[in-house]
């Protein structure tokens, strides 16, 4: 599946006779970011953040996640979820891990951006929202967005 969806994007972007289709890039939630909580209980996720109600009234492709300002150094993972409210569907979770140098170890510090790609279609009208899981009892915070491009067909 994940092949598939590489050739279509590809396809998408690079039309017939190699030219770039027309198209912009664009995060969602438009023009700022939400904040994800972890759960209190350990290694649980947290509620789920909207991103946005609906991607709008053409399907997008999704690119990617950018987190920001992480409230502590910490390892955890994030999901990207469609679906309403109390019924999403994951579809996609990235990870939040310490980097060992040497021996020190190094942890996702608050205050860097992270972002990680994957090419995702996502059908017109859908919500997109996103949760944070972290180890511990702690309720950590993370600023989030997801990239999309928009004007792509197929």
């Amino acid at each position: 599946m994940a092949d598939a969806m590489l050739r279509a994007l590809f396809t998408n972007l690079i039309g017939g006779g190699g030219a770039v289709s027309s198209h912009s890039y664009d995060t969602l939630p438009d023009d700022d970011d939400v904040q994800a909580t972890t759960s209190t209980t350990d290694n649980a996720l947290g509620a789920y953040a909207e991103l946005a109600s609906t991607v709008g009234s053409a399907d997008v492709w999704s690119y990617g996640i950018h987190i920001t300002d992480v409230s502590a150094a910490l390892d955890g993972k994030f999901s990207l979820a469609t679906g309403a409210a109390s019924s999403e569907a994951i579809f996609a979770t990235v990870p939040l891990t310490r980097i060992d140098l040497g021996t020190a170890a190094t942890h996702i510090e608050p205050n860097n951006d992270w972002t990680w790609p994957f090419p995702v279609r996502i059908p017109n009208g859908t919500r997109l929202a996103t949760a944070f899981k972290a180890g511990g009892t702690t309720g950590f915070t993370a600023n989030v967005v997801a990239l999309h491009a928009t004007g792509l067909a197929g």
